[in-house]
């Protein structure tokens, strides 16, 4: 899987200035943090977001 390929991910909280986000499809993965200036408006916990490259959607 390259870098261009998209990933779905879940917010699963908000730390700071940071969210944490999980695999949509490996619920037992770790945790990635991401600057919630990158992430879409309206991104809440629960959120389902799609990454390609560095641009965030709201799913």
């Amino acid at each position: 899987m390259g870098f261009a390929d998209p990933v779905d991910y879940i917010v699963v909280s908000f730390e700071g200035d940071y969210a944490m986000l999980r695999k949509a499809d490996e619920p037992d993965a770790q945790l990635i943090q991401v600057a919630i200036a990158l992430l879409p408006d309206g991104a809440t916990d629960g959120s389902r977001v799609r990454r390609v490259m560095l641009d965030y959607t709201l799913l």
